[in-house]
């Protein structure tokens, strides 16, 4: 069995499109996202810096300024999120084929699932507390 391993700047990069689509289409703060999602502000900040110049989000400076999804959530597709910040691997030439063909498989096959839906999942989804 091949698993999908989702690093942790893909996650961050879906963890913030999944606040910003909680809060369509109002936006939220670059710290209060953080706050929200346990992200480092400023590594936070360059991501959104990446999902700004790909066109996934829109960013405001200054008093009451923040960042919004630039389209409705339902509109942006993981995959397209996906296979814009995907890397091509530098290995070996069958292990980059495979790596190659692994990634354009996971590409396609989430390529149906919007920010929505991850929204819509998130918030079906129990979150446990165990605090006392």
């Amino acid at each position: 069995m091949i698993m999908f391993v989702m690093n942790r700047t893909e996650r961050y990069r879906l963890e913030a499109l999944m606040e910003l689509a909680h809060s369509y289409p109002e936006g939220r703060s670059t710290a209060q996202i953080a706050a929200r999602r346990d992200i480092p502000a400023a590594y936070l900040s360059r991501l959104l810096a990446e999902l700004a110049r790909a066109g996934w989000v829109l960013s405001r400076r200054g008093p009451g300024g923040g960042v919004n999804l630039a389209q409705p959530p339902d509109a942006i597709s993981v995959g397209a999120v996906y296979r814009a910040f995907s890397t091509d691997p530098s290995l070996p030439t069958a292990l980059g084929r495979l790596a190659e063909r692994i990634d354009r498989a996971v590409a396609e096959s989430i390529s149906a699932i919007s920010v929505a839906d991850l929204a819509r999942w998130e918030h079906r989804s129990p979150r446990f507390d165990y605090s006392i």
